[in-house]
């Protein structure tokens, strides 16, 4: 199966104030989440991490976490890991990172970090992200745009579809 999830921020005091986070303490909310990850993540699955895993990461922290964690792990960089290069994130334990968004021409599924205001609103595609977290959209269009922040998700990762797609559209054959 593959699965979504977006913006764990682990070890932020910050955001648990200001994404009004019901945890009282980084260690509570890091145990809560990897905890919730885990009984829904098989050993099999992928999940895709569409970015902002941790403030000034560091690699033995991150490798901590990561280690704790089912499945295979793909990143989709988001504002707060690029300060580090996608090896340096393969080191801590993703299999795959990207620097860009990824899509998904056989689901119609654009996977990205921040919203994607040009995605917003184009028949059967998903835009499919995190970034924003508890926040509105800051732009008027963006019906097609879905937000997987884990405020959003109830702090687990998500099934990865696209609601959109209608049954009998016709895809492409690869």
């Amino acid at each position: 199966m593959r699965y979504v999830f977006s913006d764990p921020h682990f070890d932020s005091q910050r955001i648990i104030i200001n994404a009004e986070r019901p945890f009282s303490s980084t260690e509570q909310m890091n145990n809560t989440i990897i905890n919730n990850y885990n009984r829904i993540i098989q050993k099999s699955d992928v999940c895709y991490w569409l970015g902002d895993i941790m403030f000034d990461a560091k690699k033995d922290k991150v490798r901590n976490i990561l280690s704790r964690m089912n499945g295979h792990k793909y990143l989709i960089m988001g504002n707060h890991d690029r300060n580090h290069s996608a090896g340096w994130w393969q080191d801590c334990g993703f299999e795959k990172v990207f620097k860009h968004p990824v899509y998904d021409a056989e689901n119609y599924i654009m996977l990205s970090h921040e919203p994607l205001e040009e995605f917003g609103n184009l028949p059967n595609i998903a835009n499919i992200h995190g970034h924003i977290h508890i926040s509105d959209y800051d732009f008027s269009i963006h019906d097609h745009c879905i937000n997987v922040c884990v405020e959003k998700t109830d702090y687990k990762p998500v099934l990865l579809v696209n609601p959109f797609l209608e049954i009998g559209v016709r895809r492409f054959d690869r």
